[in-house]
C-alpha cells in the first residue's frame, strides 16, 4: 500500500493505493466525516465496444450484473440488502466507462461488498432475465424519446465519421438487442464479460470510516477473487469527424434556438497538470465586460454562452461553444458568427496573457485546495473512473493545475480553432439559417428518434469573416478579475450553537454566527425582503419577472466574482425575495452590499422584459415535453399547494404585463418591506456589524413589519380521491399515486417519521415487483411527498407499455394486499427501516453551505425553531413499532388518508373528484 500526495488544504481525509495480485488497482480513502461507507467500481468499456450488429450490449450487461451471482443468485436480492441497509446503489454506462457503486450504512460495509464483488467475480448471466433486462433498456430509451439532448445528439452523429464509435446508437433498444435468442445474448455478454471486465482493466475504490490498513484488507478479501485475464487491445480511434466544414439544421419539438459550434481538437485527457484548453475556454466562455457574450448580449442576440471540451475520447475531442439565441439573435446569426470567429482570430493574434495563465492556475488552485467536501457515493465515483487513465500515484495532482501550460500548447491548441476542424449544429423549432448551407437544404429523418435534420456544407468562410470584420483587435478580450481572493486567513472558532441577533428594530433583524469548523476561508451571506400579503396570479408573475430581468441584468457585473468563487443568488418566494452569497469571505461582504444597492436601483428595460416573457413563454409551451415523471411530481405539488396558476392562466397573462406594470410592481415593493439578514462562515462580529450598519444605512426608509406568510396547503379529506390529469407529449403512462395524511398540516413528528420509515420499508419491494419482475417501467419509485408537516407517500411509475388503468389497479392492489399486523412486520426489518432513516438525519452537515441552508429557514421564520433536527432525531430514536403499525392500519388499511392521482391518459373519473391548480 502506498500514500497518495498532495490532497488540498481542507481536505481531511487520508488516500493510498494498492494493486491487487490480480492486477486490480485499488484505490483506498479514509474518511473521517463519513458517515456512509461507499465503493465504485470502474471498468475501461463501454458502449464504444458495442459489437455493431447488437448495438446497446455494455448497457444490457450493466443491468444484467445486478440480476444475481452465483453466490447471491436471487434476482434482486443485492438492490433489497443495499435499502434496508439504509443506502443506495446504482450504475452507468458510458462511452468508455462503466461505473457500478453503492453506499451503505457502516455496520452493513462488509457484506455490500461481498455482494458488490461477486459481480466481477462470478454474475449468473440468467438467461430467463434477459428478455426482461431487454424490456428494461427499451423503456429506458423510450422513456427519453422527447428529450430534446437525446434527438439532437443522435442527429449529429450522422456528421461523425461512420468509423468511429461515437457516430453510433449506444443505449440499446429491442430492435438492437432482440435480434437473436435469449442464449445467444448470453454467450455475447459472456464474451463481452470475459474481454473487458479484466482486473487489470478496472479500478476500485473504498471510502469509508476506517483506517486505510481495514480498507486494504477489505480489498483483498473481496475482489482478489476477481479472475486475471488478459484485456482484449482495443484499435486506435480515427478522427471523430471524418468531413469538416459542416453544418447540420435539426428541428427541435420545443421552442428554442442554439447553435453549437464545436472544433475537433487532440485529446486533452493526458494534459491534466496544465489545462491547456482551460485557456481558451476561459477567454472564449468569459460573461464579463468587454467579452464575446456580453457584447452579445448587449445586443440582444444571446441569453447564454458556454465554452468547453466534450467527447474526449483519449484521442480526440471537440472544443465547443454553444449559445442559446434570442429571436434577434436568430436574424442576426450572421453577426454573431462573425463576432466569435473575430474574437478567436484576436486571441489567436495576441500574445499570451500571462494575466489569465496566473488567473486560472490560482482558481484552479483555490478549487482545489478548499473544495466542498464530497459525499463517499460521490468521492468513490469520480476516483474509480479517473484511476482508469491517470497512474494512482498522480490523482491529486490530476484535480488541479499544477503548472502554467507552455505558450507553444497553447498555440497549437488555438490553431485547431479553424473551419477546417469545424461541424455547427443550429438547433429550432422553426427558424434556420438556409443560407448557412450551400446549395439546396435536404431534410431528412433520423429513425431513433424520429427527427428532423438537414446536413450541408457550410456556406460562410472563416477567413472571409474575419477579414470584414470591422471589431477592433481587442475585442472579445477579457480585462482583469478584480475579485480575486486575496486573504485567506481563518477566524478564531466560536463554539456558538446557534445562530443570534447582533442587531434589531422595527422592520429589520441581522443574525450571525461565526463558522470555521470546516476549516475554508468562506462564507455565506443572506437577505431576506419581506413585502407580499395577500398575492394573486399576477402578482407572483411580476415578482418572477423582477428576478429574472434583475439576474439578466446583474449577469456581466456578477461574472468575475463568480469566477473567483464569489456566487449570488436572487430567488423569490411566497413572502418576497431573498438575496444570497457564497464563497470566499475576503470581499464578499462588499459584494453582498453592492448587489443590494444594484437591487434597490434596478429598473426595468421593455426590450429586456419582451426577451424574458419570450422565455417564459417558452417555457411554459414547452412544459408538456419534460419527461412525464418529472412531470407528475411538478403537478403534484402545483395542486397541493394553494396559490398556483394553470399554464394556460399564465400564458394569457404574460402577455398583457408592460415594463410599466414591472417597474411599479418594483417601485411599490423596494421602498416598503421586512429585511432579515445572516451572516455566517469566517467572518469576525465586526464584520457583520459594519455590514449591518451599511444596509441599516442604505435601506432604513424602506422598513415596514410584514406578516410571514407559510406555505398553505389546499384541505384534503379522508376517504377522499382527488385526481389530476396532465398533457404531455410523451406516449407512456405516467402514474403518482400518493397517499395523504388529513390532519391540517399539523402533524406530530412522530407522524411525519412514520412516513419515512413506511417509504423505506416499501422501496425495494415495489421497485422489485414494479420494476424488476412485472417490468412496468424504467422509472419505478416510493417517494417521500410530505409537505410541510402534510405527510405523503407517493408510489411512481411511468410505463411505455401498460395503460395508466393498470398502473393504478396494479398499485391499488400493492397497497391492499401490504399488512400491517404485528406479524406482518418483522422486528429486524422494522428496525433496519427506522435506523436507516435515523441515520439521515443523524448525517451532519458537510460543509457550511449545508449547515447555512439548514439553519436560514429557522431564522426567517418566526418560531426560530433551531431545534428541528434534534426534534425529528427524537422522534425518531423513541419511535416504537407498534404505535407504527397502528397508525398505518389506521392511514391504510381503514382509509383514514386521502389518495391523489396525478396521471395523464386517465379516463375512468367516476372515483375521481378533479383537482386543480389555483
Amino acid at each position: 500500500m502506498h500514500f497518495i500526495q498532495g490532497k488540498g488544504q481542507s481536505d481531511q481525509h487520508e488516500y493510498a493505493h494498492l494493486t491487487l495480485d490480480n492486477g486490480l488497482t485499488v484505490i483506498l480513502v479514509s474518511d473521517p466525516m463519513a458517515e456512509r461507507s461507499a465503493a465504485s467500481l470502474a471498468i475501461k468499456a463501454g458502449s464504444y465496444q458495442d459489437p455493431a450488429q447488437h448495438l446497446g450490449l455494455a448497457h444490457l450487461l450493466e443491468h444484467m450484473l445486478f440480476l444475481g451471482t452465483e453466490k447471491y443468485p436471487e434476482a434482486g436480492a443485492y438492490q433489497e440488502f443495499i435499502r434496508q441497509s439504509g443506502g443506495s446503489h446504482n450504475a452507468y454506462t458510458g462511452a468508455e466507462i462503466t461505473n457500478y457503486y453503492f453506499d451503505t450504512l457502516p455496520a452493513s460495509y462488509p457484506e455490500a461488498l461481498d455482494r458488490f464483488a461477486q459481480f466481477f467475480i462470478a454474475p449468473t448471466l440468467d438467461p430467463k432475465y434477459i428478455e426482461r433486462e431487454i424490456n428494461a433498456v427499451d423503456s429506458e430509451y423510450r422513456a427519453k424519446l422527447d428529450d430534446e439532448s437525446r434527438r439532437s445528439n443522435e442527429a449529429i452523429k450522422t456528421l461523425y465519421s461512420e468509423h468511429h464509435p461515437a457516430a453510433r446508437f449506444t443505449v440499446g433498444n429491442k430492435e438492437t438487442l432482440g435480434n437473436i435468442t435469449a442464449e445467444q445474448l448470453q454467450d455475447l455478454l459472456q464474451g463481452f464479460y470475459h474481454r473487458y471486465y479484466t482486473p487489470e482493466n478496472m479500478a476500485l475504490t473504498l471510502v469509508a470510516n476506517q483506517p486505510l490498513e481495514t480498507l486494504a484488507a477489505y480489498a483483498r478479501n473481496y475482489f482478489d477473487a476477481i479472475e486475471k485475464r488478459t484485456t482484449t487491445n482495443k484499435p486506435p480511434l480515427p478522427s471523430i469527424v471524418e468531413h469538416t466544414g459542416k453544418v447540420q439544421l435539426f428541428k427541435t419539438k420545443t421552442e428554442k434556438s442554439i447553435v453549437k459550434f464545436s472544433f475537433e481538437i487532440p485529446s486533452q485527457t493526458l494534459n491534466y497538470a496544465t489545462q491547456p484548453a482551460r485557456y481558451l475556454s476561459y477567454v472564449l466562455g468569459d460573461e464579463s465586460e468587454n467579452s464575446l457574450f456580453a457584447n452579445l448580449k448587449q445586443q440582444h442576440w444571446v441569453q447564454s454562452l458556454h465554452a468547453g471540451t466534450n467527447l474526449d475520447d483519449g484521442q480526440h475531442a471537440f472544443f465547443t461553444i454553444t449559445m442559446s439565441l434570442t429571436e434577434d439573435g436568430v436574424e442576426h446569426r450572421s453577426e454573431i458568427v462573425e463576432r466569435l470567429f473575430k474574437t478567436i482570430d484576436n486571441l489567436l493574434r495576441s500574445p499570451i496573457s500571462q494575466q489569465y495563465l496566473a488567473e486560472t492556475k490560482t482558481l484552479s488552485a483555490l478549487n482545489f485546495e478548499y473544495h466542498d467536501y464530497l459525499q463517499p457515493v460521490k468521492l468513490s465515483q469520480i476516483l474509480s473512473s479517473r484511476a482508469l487513465d491517470i497512474p494512482a500515484e498522480q490523482l491529486m495532482a490530476s484535480f488541479h493545475i499544477s503548472e502554467h501550460a507552455s505558450e507553444q500548447n497553447i498555440r497549437n491548441l488555438m490553431n485547431y480553432l479553424q473551419q477546417d476542424n469545424l461541424i455547427v449544429q443550429w438547433q429550432s423549432n422553426k427558424d434556420f439559417p438556409n443560407d448557412w448551407i450551400k446549395g439546396e437544404v435536404t431534410w431528412a429523418t433520423e429513425p431513433l428518434y424520429d427527427s428532423q435534420y438537414a446536413n450541408g456544407d457550410l456556406a460562410f468562410q472563416q477567413t472571409d469573416l474575419i477579414a470584414q470584420s470591422t471589431l477592433p483587435s481587442d475585442f472579445g478580450l477579457p480585462n482583469a478579475n478584480p475579485f480575486m481572493p486575496e486573504k485567506l486567513d481563518l477566524v478564531a472558532q466560536n463554539l456558538t450553537i446557534d445562530p443570534s441577533i447582533i442587531d434589531a428594530k422595527k422592520g429589520y433583524d441581522f443574525w450571525y454566527k461565526p463558522n470555521t469548523q470546516f476549516n475554508k476561508p468562506t462564507g455565506m451571506i443572506f437577505g431576506y425582503f419581506g413585502f407580499l400579503k395577500n398575492p394573486d396570479t399576477r402578482d407572483r408573475l411580476l415578482l418572477q419577472l423582477w428576478a429574472r430581468l434583475f439576474n439578466d441584468a446583474a449577469g456581466e457585473s456578477t461574472y468575475q466574482p463568480y469566477m473567483a468563487g464569489l456566487g449570488y443568488e436572487l430567488y423569490t418566494h411566497s413572502n418576497g425575495l431573498t438575496l444570497r452569497t457564497s464563497g470566499y469571505n475576503d470581499k464578499q461582504s462588499d459584494y453582498f452590499y453592492s448587489l443590494v444597492e444594484q437591487i434597490m436601483a434596478f429598473r426595468a428595460s421593455g426590450k429586456r422584459l419582451e426577451i424574458a416573457k419570450q422565455d417564459v413563454l417558452k417555457g411554459l409551451n414547452n412544459l408538456e415535453s419534460q419527461p412525464p415523471y418529472a412531470l407528475a411530481r411538478h403537478y403534484f405539488s402545483q395542486t397541493a399547494i394553494k396559490g398556483n396558476a394553470p399554464v394556460n392562466v399564465l400564458q394569457e397573462l404574460i402577455g398583457k404585463i408592460t415594463v410599466e406594470d414591472v417597474n411599479h410592481f418594483i417601485d411599490q415593493h423596494v421602498q416598503r418591506f421586512q429585511y432579515v439578514g445572516y451572516m455566517t462562515g469566517n467572518f469576525r462580529r465586526s464584520d457583520a456589524e459594519q455590514l449591518s450598519a451599511r444596509l441599516n444605512d442604505k435601506i432604513d426608509t424602506c422598513l415596514h413589519t410584514h406578516a410571514y406568510r407559510p406555505v398553505e396547503l389546499k384541505n384534503f379529506g379522508p376517504q377522499q380521491n382527488y385526481l389530476y390529469n396532465f398533457d404531455t407529449s410523451s406516449a407512456d403512462s405516467t402514474v403518482l399515486y400518493s397517499l395523504i395524511a388529513t390532519d391540517n398540516n399539523n402533524a406530530t413528528y412522530t407522524q411525519r417519521a412514520y412516513v419515512r420509515i413506511l417509504a423505506q420499508l416499501l422501496g425495494a419491494k415495489f421497485y422489485n415487483e414494479f420494476r424488476t419482475e412485472k417490468q412496468y417501467g424504467y422509472i419505478v419509485a416510493v417517494t417521500n411527498q410530505t409537505i410541510e408537516r402534510t405527510p405523503a407517500i407517493g408510489f411512481l411509475v411511468q410505463s411505455p407499455n401498460t395503460s395508466t388503468q393498470v398502473l393504478v389497479n396494479e398499485i391499488e392492489r400493492f397497497i391492499q394486499s401490504t399488512k400491517w399486523g404485528e406479524k406482518d412486520v418483522s422486528d429486524k426489518e422494522f428496525e433496519q427501516a427506522r435506523q436507516a432513516v435515523l441515520a439521515a438525519y443523524m448525517k451532519q452537515p458537510t460543509n457550511l453551505k449545508e449547515e447555512a441552508l439548514e439553519e436560514w429557514p429557522h431564522i426567517v421564520e418566526p418560531n426560530h425553531n433551531f431545534n428541528d433536527r434534534k426534534e425529528w432525531i427524537t422522534a425518531l430514536e423513541e419511535l416504537n413499532k407498534l404505535d407504527f403499525l397502528a397508525f398505518m392500519r389506521e392511514k391504510i388499511e381503514q382509509n383514514q388518508a386521502a389518495r391523489l392521482l396525478i396521471t395523464n391518459n386517465w379516463q375512468n373519473t367516476e372515483a375521481w373528484t378533479a383537482l386543480h391548480i389555483e
